[in-house]
């Protein structure tokens, strides 16, 4: 089975997932047919860097009707993914759309519920759930491997992706009515995606937020985080002016034992490190490079392969699981377990006391 892939929206992040396509067309499993975006250079990287489109469109609806298309990705900004998600429930093919799923929590709800309906298989792009780092604090936590998880830190910072602060990016997510949160919501639902897929669904949050660039979305954000498992967590995350700056730190504290992991965007970055410490003798740093081999080569992957590589995976899993009949993961229920995470922290920053998830 190989699967005809549309995109819909040519900016930055859909060059990676153009690229991640590029090599899912050299597996045999997918193949990229159709973009759709009003800039046309755009159009034309994507073209160049996926290897070639058959069908160029500036309107999304256009090629979510294409008969040629069997499942769509949505890679626009923040604000037009409501009605482009809906168009393709509506349409009923399959989706892989880029996190946040909206701007406001109430549309991100909207979403979630139409796709339920519809019963289309759903991907959201979660793709750190891939990184071979992170995959063995999931499998150490799911095993008790240090006996039960007790809490958690999670600092993850990284340059404001916007153009006033970077020459030459784009400006709409400093701008609330386009992004709907700054580095909460466009950049740490990421780790708050972890969160939830590490220690489950969050029960209770309080959080604080600050705009130190002045911008209308936060550019730090403070959470203290209940999960209803019992875990206990903290996350911080900054939209600073460090350049080339993108960094996730995670610990994860057990009854004998703590992981310290630091993760980078990018696979086998120099930040990359994994530290563990059992209840005796001395911590052990695990070597990311032989981890990362490894966990690629069970994958059936080069294991020296670095760049795309996460969406490369999680575009293989969404074909593999439309070719079994299985459910995509993670799903839009994995991303509203993460929204409603975001959407407590910005409550209770608005509020100054705690949210309870549950009276969203």
């Amino acid at each position: 089975m190989t699967v005809r892939y549309g995109i819909i929206g040519c900016g930055q992040i859909a060059q990676a997932h153009a690229a991640s396509l590029r090599f899912l067309a050299d597996d045999g499993l997918a193949r990229l047919v159709a973009a759709a975006d009003p800039d046309s250079e755009g159009l034309e990287r994507v073209a160049r860097i996926s290897g070639g489109i058959e069908r160029r469109y500036t309107d999304g609806r256009a090629l979510i009707a294409d008969p040629d298309v069997d499942a769509v990705v949505v890679v626009t900004p923040t604000r037009f993914h409501r009605d482009l998600v809906l168009a393709v429930a509506d349409a009923g093919k399959p989706l892989f759309t880029e996190k946040p799923l909206a701007p406001s929590f109430a549309a991100v709800v909207e979403i979630v519920n139409a796709l339920a309906a519809s019963g289309i298989p759903a991907q959201v792009g979660f793709q750190s759930r891939f990184h071979p780092i992170l995959r063995y604090v999931h499998q150490a936590v799911a095993e008790h491997r240090y006996g039960a998880p007790m809490g958690y830190l999670i600092r993850d910072d990284q340059f404001w992706p916007t153009g006033g602060v970077v020459e030459g990016h784009t400006t709409w997510r400093s701008r609330a009515a386009e992004a709907g949160g700054g580095a909460l919501l466009e950049h740490s639902i990421h780790s708050c995606d972890i969160a939830c897929w590490l220690f489950g669904p969050v029960k209770r949050v309080h959080g604080v937020t600050r705009n130190v660039f002045g911008y209308d979305v936060e550019d730090t954000a403070a959470l203290t985080v209940e999960h209803a498992s019992g875990v206990v967590g903290t996350l911080l995350t900054i939209f600073n002016g460090v350049f080339d700056r993108e960094e996730r730190r995670l610990e994860v504290f057990f009854e004998r034992g703590a992981i310290e992991a630091t993760t980078d965007f990018l696979v086998g970055a120099p930040e990359d490190g994994l530290l563990v410490k059992g209840a005796t003798g001395p911590a052990e740093r695990v070597d990311c490079d032989e981890l990362r081999r490894a966990t690629f080569a069970a994958d059936g992957l080069d294991p020296d392969r670095k760049f795309f590589v996460y969406q490369y995976l999680a575009h293989r899993a969404f074909v593999q699981s439309l070719d079994e009949g299985s459910s995509p993961s993670p799903g839009c229920t994995d991303a509203l377990e993460a929204h409603r995470m975001v959407e407590a922290g910005y409550r209770s920053a608005a509020r100054g006391t705690p949210v309870d998830v549950d009276d969203l």
